[in-house]
């Protein structure tokens, strides 16, 4: 799968996930933090590998993007640590969830976007490049995922 397949499915699954949880009842405290847990491992998963595989080979096309990119992840990061504090029926936490939400949607726009570092990638990586990215980004991927569930 190329890498704008794969990066673009994962912003599918997050957002799958988001309206599970906006979806889940307010009561149901064991399915919202298992979907929370879910949503964390998934950004973080996909943020590490974005930085370490994506981000590397732009940075000479797209360097105002890569950067740009990079302050979002840490927000996001920032904000599901805070989170982590938090139980999830708490009204702060819905508050921050929304944010969230939010702030994922906005980047998943500007990534996949017209002039986003999606569509620069397609346009200045050949078709093996973008394969080849694929499997490191998936590599990348099952290993932070196996590294976040220890």
């Amino acid at each position: 799968m190329s890498a704008i397949d794969l990066l673009k499915k994962d912003h599918q699954e997050v957002h799958q996930l988001f309206s599970e949880f906006m979806s889940a009842e307010d009561d149901d405290f064991a399915r919202r933090e298992d979907l929370f847990q879910q949503i964390d491992k998934a950004l973080l998963a996909h943020s590490e590998a974005e930085e370490q595989i994506l981000y590397p080979t732009m940075e000479q096309y797209a360097p105002d993007l890569v950067k740009e990119g990079l302050s979002e992840h840490q927000a996001v990061k920032q904000a599901l640590l805070e989170m982590l504090d938090l139980e999830v029926d708490d009204e702060e936490f819905d508050s921050r969830m929304n944010k969230l939400m939010q702030d994922v949607q906005h980047h998943v726009e500007e990534e996949e976007g017209s002039g986003g570092i999606l569509q620069i990638a397609g346009e200045k990586l050949n078709v093996q490049q973008l394969d080849e990215m694929g499997r490191q980004l998936q590599e990348r991927k099952r290993d932070s995922e196996d590294e976040l569930a220890a």
